[in-house]
């Protein structure tokens, strides 16, 4: 960063997995990091080893899924720094696999308020915040699936899906107020999520369906949060990125065994 004050990022989901990478590595940069989780632990955790880092972090235990608490986070962060440079809409669930005929309609409804309405919410005090301190940047966590179907999990990529056209409106919507928008699309990386999704041995499952062949890391998503964040991508909003090592570009030997029915 190229100014003395140190910017002010807010990540939500940043107890575990691609939350706490991405947290980490706005604070090796110089970021005060704001991280907001239903999972106090794991939000503690990630900001212990922050602070061992020799990073400044805190945490405050918040559900996306209820409004107070998700202002109450940002206001937090305004009232701690004074500004919110950019922030990072991660918490999200998976949710059970099954045909459609058979899904829930209290699971999709619990899909829809963590992964869509959580983020919309966030958007919108994170928004004002931005407004107030200048301008800024949001990068949306959305995924591989929010791009194309998968069988299964139809609610999921509804959810994700429904992102991206929040993303892109509000790039819109925001570009002239100097404030940028853009969501990231992740495959499938060696994550407490993925390891719900396909077992503890992912590798085979998830290289086999991968042009580059080998399982991503949280910290390479992460990266390419951070340049979404940045002042690097001055010039990009509304956009998505791809970060799948290669899966959305074609099909790929063994992508149907992926989803193959149990």
């Amino acid at each position: 960063m190229t100014s003395s004050e140190p910017k002010v990022c807010l990540i939500t989901g940043g107890a575990s997995g691609l939350g706490r990478a991405t947290s980490l590595r706005f604070a090796r940069d110089g970021y005060n990091v704001v991280i907001g989780d239903r999972d106090a632990a794991g939000g503690e955790e990630t900001v212990a080893q922050i602070v061992a880092a020799g990073g400044s972090a805190v945490f405050l235990r918040t559900d996306v899924t209820v409004p107070a608490e998700v202002q109450a986070l940002i206001e937090a962060a305004m009232g701690a720094h004074g500004r919110l440079d950019c922030a990072v809409n991660n918490a999200a669930v998976e949710g059970a696999r099954g045909f459609l005929v058979d899904y829930s309609e209290d699971e999709a409804r619990r899909l829809y308020d963590v992964n869509f309405m959580g983020v919309f919410t966030a958007m919108k005090h994170e928004i004002k915040a931005m407004l107030k301190s200048g301008g800024g940047a949001i990068v949306n966590v959305g995924s591989s699936a929010g791009l194309r179907g998968t069988p299964r999990m139809a609610a999921y990529c509804a959810t994700k899906h429904a992102l991206v056209g929040l993303t892109k409106s509000a790039a819109l919507e925001y570009g002239e107020q100097g404030i940028r928008v853009n969501i990231i699309a992740p495959g499938s990386f060696r994550t407490p999520m993925s390891e719900r999704l396909y077992g503890k041995d992912i590798d085979a499952a998830i290289s086999s369906v991968t042009p580059l062949r080998r399982v991503g890391s949280a910290a390479e998503v992460a990266e390419a949060i951070y340049w979404l964040a940045s002042p690097a991508s001055s010039f990009v909003t509304g956009a998505s990125l791809n970060v799948d090592g290669g899966k959305l570009a074609g099909p790929v030997m063994g992508v149907t065994a992926l989803w193959k029915v149990e």
